[in-house]
């Protein structure tokens, strides 16, 4: 598409160019009333679990710091990226299926 607007945006129009952010979140704000979630969206809540979620399929950090505009590999390892108890127990399984034949007595 030669007009495409490639700017990197996380939610564009098939332009290229950015949705409307208040758009965005008062879409959330309808759809979060159909659930039982009771916080409040923010660009924060949306770029920690988008992080969040990269961290979990596994992306590299360098490619999660471009994609998400930060400079500083602290902000992403400090700030954004959530340790759950599903990556803590993917890390032992990894772990073990790694080196199993060493760390067996």
């Amino acid at each position: 598409m030669d007009d495409y607007h490639d700017e990197n945006f996380v939610f564009s129009r098939s332009d290229g160019y950015p949705f409307i952010t208040k758009k965005i979140f008062k879409r959330m704000e309808r759809l979060l009333l159909r659930t039982s979630i009771t916080k409040r969206p923010t660009h924060h809540i949306l770029s920690h679990t988008h992080i969040s979620m990269l961290d979990k399929a596994e992306v590299d950090l360098k490619t999660i710091m471009e994609r998400v505009g930060h400079d500083d590999a602290k902000t992403n390892l400090k700030i954004c990226t959530h340790v759950t108890k599903n990556m803590k127990k993917n890390a032992t399984e990894r772990i073990m299926k790694q080196f199993s034949d060493v760390l067996q007595i």
